[in-house]
Parts: structure tokens; sequence; C-alpha cells
């Protein structure tokens, strides 16, 4: 057997990091096509479920990588009600490239403005408090709130209130006409941290059915369930997948690649994955072990 990293101690850090909401739905491959989006600062966009981040000052936000065809864009704003619209990447230019302006005519709801402060409580690390705001988003919505269920258990799972975060993941689900594979990660998340392995695997693999197999969050989940049970072959194949379809969304899904593949004393290739991660996030808590980490690897390959 072979004996664990002496560098994975920093792969620790990250096992209980919860991959940021994800939703899912099949695209095809990527091609080089690039959108830009206008839209007022702040505002937050996904495109196919995909967080991109904020609209930065100048109110422009390129985003690469994408596949021609269909994309459904998703922005939310704070105070103002959430939009999506449908954009089309052209297949036959050689650098197809398109843009959308997006604006927001209506004032969000009551309920939704109460979702929406959760949202930032939550990313916050502010789960008592996210918890109080998704709580009055879903009483002021009383014909149900799938999205706000879905944070609330999130923030339960968070403040360690395992039971009632995998009862509200299950009312989500019910309100979304249960399909819904969100909701199935995050019990399949709570499960995980409970120890609970084969449970959290069957719930994972259960979103993956739902998203027809296009589900980063559900793969990157599914790896850390595989690395806790000693399948690092397995953790590594789940979390190339997780890779492949989150188009860089999530550069913590590089560091726990080049931690599993350094554990497999596949050296070079973890140095890869661990140098794309400090591209996507250089000013990470982690980054400054990381470069030291990293000197020492590329001695042992020389």
């Amino acid at each position: 057997m072979k004996s664990r990293s002496p560098h994975f101690f920093l792969a620790v850090l990250f096992c209980a990091i919860s991959v940021k909401t994800l939703m899912a739905q099949t695209v095809s491959p990527t091609t080089n096509s690039t959108l830009t989006v206008k839209a007022p600062p702040e505002t937050i966009i996904w495109v196919d479920s995909l967080r991109y981040g904020a609209i930065p000052e100048s109110g422009e936000l390129t985003i690469k990588n994408l596949s021609a065809g269909s994309h459904t864009i998703r922005a939310r704003l704070k105070g103002k009600r959430e939009i999506a619209r449908k954009v089309s990447l052209d297949a036959d230019a050689e650098s197809p490239r398109s843009g959308i302006e997006l604006d927001f005519p209506e004032p969000a709801t009551k309920a939704e403005l109460a979702f929406q402060t959760a949202e930032e409580l939550r990313e916050k690390g502010a789960h008592a408090d996210a918890i109080k705001e998704y709580r009055s988003a879903i009483k002021l919505h009383p014909r149900g709130y799938p999205a706000a269920r879905i944070g609330l258990a999130r923030s339960l799972m968070s403040n360690e209130e395992y039971g009632k975060a995998i009862t509200e993941a299950l009312l989500a689900a019910r309100e979304h006409g249960g399909v819904f594979p969100e909701a199935y990660v995050v019990i399949a998340n709570t499960k995980r941290t409970q120890g609970l392995y084969d449970d959290a695997i069957e719930n994972y693999r259960k979103a993956l059915d739902q998203a027809r197999g296009f589900f980063p969050e559900a793969h990157t989940g599914l790896a850390l369930a595989f690395q806790d049970r000693g399948l690092t072959e397995d953790a590594i194949k789940h979390l190339r997948l997780a890779i492949a379809q989150a188009n860089d969304t999530e550069p913590i899904i590089y560091f726990l690649l080049g931690s599993a593949l350094e554990r497999e004393f596949l050296t070079k290739e973890a140095v890869d994955a661990y140098e794309k991660y400090l591209q996507l996030d250089p000013k990470s808590n982690q980054a400054a072990a990381l470069r030291s980490v990293l000197k020492q690897l590329r001695r042992e390959i020389r």
C-alpha cells in the first residue's frame, strides 16, 4: 500500500469545503465561443447554471470556452427581480463571439429580497442570520420556494443541524416536482459530513442521474466520498469530470485533484493541477503554503 503524501495536510484543509451551488443541465462539448455580458456592477451571472461571479465596475463580464448553440443566462441584482434570458452562440464562425445586455425592470418582492439577503449572509459564513432570512423568504412565499429551502438546508448543514438540513432538502425536491439534482447533492453533502459514505454516494449518484451526468458539485462530492473511502483512483476520475464541466468556475477542484494525484505519486500531474489552482485563485489563504510545496515537488520531478 502506498504511504500518504507528506503534503497531504493541505488536502485536509479542503475536505469540509462545499463547492458553491451549481445547478445542472446537459450541454454540448465546449468550444472557443465567447460571451460578453453587460449588466449593472454587482450583478451575479450564471450561464447554464454555472456561476461566473459578479459583473465588475466596468459593467462587462467576458465568459470564454462556451459551446456553440443555445445557453441560458440567469442574473441576480440585489433589490431586483431575478431574470433569465436565452442567448445563441454561432457555430459557424471561426471564433464565435456574442454579447447580451441585461436590465432589471421589476423590483424584488419581499420574499425575493429576504432570499437575496440570506444568500449574501450564507456566502459570508453568517449562517445563523442566513437561516432567519431564508425562513422569512419561505414564509412570505407560501406556494413554495425551492431555492430558499436549498439555501436554508446548506446553512443548516454548516451549523451541524443535519436532520433539519435533510428535511429542508427533501421539501425542496418535493416543491420542485421531485426532479431537483441540487437537493440530492445537499443531502449527499450532509451524509458525507456525518461520515455516512454509502448514503452519500447513493445520493450523489441520484443527483447525477437526474442531471444526466452534468453536475460538477455532484462529481466533486462523489470524489471526496471515494477519497474518504480510500478509493483514490475513483476520486481522481470524478474530479477530472468536475473540472471538465465546471469551466474553471471552481478553482478548488484543481487543488483537490492535485492532492489526489500527489497521493498516487503522480507528481508531474499534481504540479500541473496545483499550478492551475494558483493561476485561477492566486490570492487564496493557502496560496503561500502551496507555493512552498510546489518548490519541493518540482525538485522531486527533476
